[in-house]
């Protein structure tokens, strides 16, 4: 799906979806084709299912956002330094 097809279907509404199709430009992810894995009321219940399934499936591209946004604005973040765990 398109970003406004999804914003027409899910209005307001938070969304967990996959990138399908998608590629880094300028410091920026830019996804061109999703799929909706689940919608939400509430940003809480939405990060949450993320969190579960990112730890399981980390080779998927997933996101949280909210529809009311009019642009899909994903920014690339390098992740610098070494996870210590204990």
């Amino acid at each position: 799906m398109k970003w406004n097809d999804v914003r027409k279907l899910y209005k307001d509404k938070w969304i967990l979806f996959e990138a399908i199709e998608a590629y880094s430009k300028d410091g920026m992810r830019i996804v061109e084709d999703m799929a909706v894995i689940n919608v939400y009321e509430n940003r809480n219940d939405a990060l949450k299912e993320y969190a579960e399934r990112h730890k399981k499936e980390k080779s998927r591209e997933l996101y949280v956002y909210n529809t009311s946004n009019e642009e899909l604005t994903i920014e690339e973040r390098a992740w610098i330094g070494v996870r210590k765990n204990g």
